[in-house]
C-alpha cells in the first residue's frame, strides 16, 4: 500500500525554532514513514529548511511575490487597490502550488496558521484536496479568520478554553469539522536534559545556587508581556535582593528590536541591572531552564504557551498570565498559579508567595511535572495526528 502524502504549508520557516516550528520538528521526528510522506513547502529557505532537507526531508522552496512575502497587518492595512494587487499576486503563486499538488499527488494539505490556509487555499480547492488547519495561536481577525474556517475541511484546537474564547456562533456552524488535539513534548529530551551535567552552563551564566533563580523563555514581544515581569521585578527585589531573573530569548524580526530596547530602558529606570541577565537565543534553553528554580510566563495572549510545558516537564514551578490553553494545564494553586494579564502588582505578589516559601516551590514543581509526563506525550498526539490524516484522506475533500 503506498504511502499517504501530507504536504505541510509552513509559511515562517525562521531560522530560530520556536512554536509551530517546534511541533512540526515533533512532527518529522516522530510520524510513522511506513503510511506516510511529509513534503515541506514553504516560501523561502532558512537553517530550519537546510536542516530539514539534511534529514532527509522533500523540502520545495515556492518563493511568492513580494507582495505576499509582507506580514499580515501590512496587507490588512492596504489600501483597496494594494489587497486588490495582493489577491490578484495569490493567483500565479497558487498555479505553483497547484502544480506541485499534482506531480505530488498530495492526499492531505497541513496548515499550522490562517495564513498557510489562505497563502495556498486556491491550490488546494481548484486540486480538490482536504486542507487541515491546526490552530496553535488564538484567533485574533474577525476578517480572515472565519474565511479560514470556511476554507478548512478540518480544524484543531489546542484546547476546550481557545475554541471557546471567540466566535461562538462560526464553531457552532463548523462543529462537525472541529476537534481538539493537545499539545505534546518529547518527554525522553527532558529525561535527558535532566541527566546532563550542567556545571560549565552554571558557571558560564552565574546562576548560584544558594539563591532563587527566575526565568522567562521565549520570543522578545510585546505579546509576551516581559515589560510587566521587569515591572513586578521591581517590587519583588525590594523584598528579596538576591533574586535573579535570566530572560532566555530574543527577537525574532526587526520590528520586535525596538520592544528590546524598551526592556533594556526599563531595567535601567528600576535599577534592576544587578537582578536581571539577558541570555540572548540559546540552542540549549531548557538546559538553562532545568536550572532555574521558577519559570514566568507573564503573555498579554497566547495559544498555548510551551515554554510553560516544558518548564513544567522538567519540575519547575510555574506562574503564568490566565490566557489561553494555560489556563487549561495550570490547575491554580496545584500545579502552578495563574496571575491575570497585564497586572505586574499581582505577578509580583504570586511570585513572593513562592520565593519565600521553598518547599512549596518544590511541591508545585513535582505536581507539574506529573502533570505534564501523564498527559502531553508528543508521540501519542502525533498518532492522533496521523489518524485525522487517514480519515481525511479515504473521505476526501468535504462538500
Amino acid at each position: 500500500m503506498s504511502p499517504i502524502n501530507i504536504l505541510i504549508f509552513e509559511p515562517y520557516p525562521f531560522s530560530l525554532v520556536s512554536g509551530n516550528l517546534r511541533t512540526l520538528s515533533y512532527i518529522l521526528k516522530f510520524f510513522d514513514k511506513t503510511r506516510f510522506n511529509l513534503i515541506l513547502v514553504t516560501p523561502f529557505e532558512s537553517e530550519f529548511t537546510d536542516k530539514v532537507v539534511k534529514q532527509g526531508f522533500n523540502c520545495i522552496v515556492v518563493k511568492p511575490p513580494q507582495r505576499l512575502m509582507r506580514y499580515g497587518g501590512q496587507c490588512l492595512n492596504d489600501s483597496i487597490w494594494g489587497k486588490f494587487l495582493t489577491l490578484f499576486n495569490m493567483i500565479p503563486y497558487n498555479w505553483v502550488l497547484m502544480n506541485i499538488i499534482r506531480e505530488k499527488k498530495i492526499d492531505v494539505i497541513y496548515c499550522n496558521c490562517i495564513r498557510a490556509v489562505l497563502s495556498i487555499a486556491l491550490a488546494a480547492k481548484l486540486s480538490r484536496i482536504p486542507m487541515m488547519l491546526y490552530i496553535k495561536g488564538e484567533l485574533q481577525n474577525r476578517i480572515l479568520d472565519p474565511i479560514g474556517f470556511f476554507l478548512s475541511d478540518k480544524i484543531l484546537f489546542f484546547c476546550e478554553a481557545n475554541k471557546n474564547d471567540k466566535y461562538p456562533n462560526l464553531i457552532k456552524k463548523y462543529k462537525k469539522k472541529i476537534g481538539l488535539l493537545k499539545i505534546g513534548l518529547n518527554l525522553e529530551t527532558i529525561v535527558d536534559i535532566e541527566k546532563r551535567d550542567k556545571t560549565t552552563l552554571s558557571h558560564q551564566l552565574s546562576i548560584a545556587p544558594n539563591r532563587i533563580n527566575i526565568a522567562y523563555s521565549g520570543l522578545l514581544t510585546p505579546l509576551k508581556g516581559v515589560h510587566y515581569l521587569l515591572d513586578a521585578m521591581s517590587l519583588i527585589v525590594k523584598a528579596f535582593p538576591e533574586v535573579m531573573l535570566y530572560i532566555i530569548g530574543d527577537c525574532v524580526i526587526d520590528e520586535h528590536q525596538n520592544y528590546k530596547d524598551t526592556l533594556f530602558d526599563l531595567i535601567e529606570k528600576n535599577n534592576l541591572k544587578n537582578h536581571v541577565t539577558f541570555t540572548g537565543w540559546r540552542t540549549d534553553a531548557l538546559d538553562v531552564v532545568s536550572l532555574m528554580d521558577i519559570l514566568v510566563h507573564p503573555s498579554l495572549s497566547e495559544g498555548f504557551g510551551r515554554a510553560v510545558l516544558e518548564a513544567m516537564a522538567l519540575g519547575k514551578a510555574v506562574v503564568a498570565s490566565k490566557v489561553g490553553g494555560l489556563r487549561e494545564i495550570i490547575k491554580d494553586g496545584e500545579n502552578g498559579f495563574l496571575v491575570e494579564p497585564q497586572n505586574a502588582e499581582h505577578l509580583a505578589q504570586k511570585l513572593c508567595d513562592l520565593l519565600k516559601d521553598r518547599e512549596l516551590i518544590g511541591k508545585i514543581g513535582r505536581a507539574a511535572r506529573e502533570t505534564v509526563f501523564s498527559e502531553y506525550s508528543i508521540q501519542d498526539k502525533v498518532k492522533q495526528l496521523e489518524e485525522m490524516w487517514s480519515e481525511m484522506a479515504s473521505v476526501g475533500i468535504s462538500t
